[in-house]
This record gives structure tokens, C-alpha cells and sequence, in this order.
């Protein structure tokens, strides 16, 4: 599934590119929405894996998250997947491994019982 983003002011480091921090948090609300759409639970971050920073970003670029199923467990969901500049399609980073867990109202993890179409 992709999502976009738009590189504006606020998201920029000190060397006027996009702050890495910026695109983790994008990778993982991408991920994040889903893991949302798939288990129709609301799903919290349990563990960020590897991501490999390959170019850099500026102010007005458009970026795509392509976020890829990975694995489902009985309570958490793995995703792996990668960034492109949306418009030279030039690659941005890639990422292995965002693991998702559903929780119930208590906030306990809950069994994911079935996957729904999301598309």
C-alpha cells in the first residue's frame, strides 16, 4: 500500500534537507494506518527495525511510502518496505521491519483474527 508526503519547512533539518527522524515517523504513521486498515484494531509500534537513509530529500518533494506485508502473528503484524521521490522516482530509504500490535480498549495486545481488503 502507498501513502504520500509533502517535504515542507517544518520537516527540514539544519541542512535544509529532510530530518531522518521526519521519514521514520512517516514510515511508521504509514505503516501504522495499515496495519489499522488490515486488522480494522487499532495497533500500536512494538519494534522499529533496520532503515537505510540512501539519498536525501528537499523542501517540496513529494514522497511515496510503499509499505509491504510482511508476516502476521497472533497479535502483532510485520511490515517492510521503501521510500521513492514520487515524481523522479529516485529511491529515499528502505525499511525491513516495523512491527504493529493490535490492542483491545484496555490496551492489551488482541488476536488478530482475520485480514481485511483494504484496497
Amino acid at each position: 500500500m502507498d501513502f504520500h508526503y509533502l517535504v515542507t519547512q517544518p520537516d527540514l533539518n539544519a541542512h535544509g534537507t529532510l530530518h531522518g527522524g521526519i521519514l521514520t515517523k512517516w514510515i511508521d504513521e504509514s505503516c501504522g494506518m495499515f496495519a489499522r486498515l488490515l486488522t480494522r484494531k487499532v495497533c500500536v509500534t512494538r519494534h522499529i527495525g533496520n532503515i537505510d537513509f540512501v539519498a536525501t530529500s528537499k523542501l517540496g518533494d513529494t514522497l511515496k511510502t510503499h509499505v509491504d506485508l510482511l508476516k502476521v502473528g497472533n497479535t502483532s503484524i510485520t511490515f517492510s518496505g521503501f521510500v521513492l521521490d514520487a515524481i523522479t522516482f529516485k529511491k529515499i530509504a528502505d525499511f525491513e521491519s516495523f512491527v504493529f500490535v493490535a490492542i483491545d480498549e484496555n490496551g492489551v495486545p488482541a488476536k488478530i483474527k482475520q485480514l481485511h481488503n483494504c484496497l
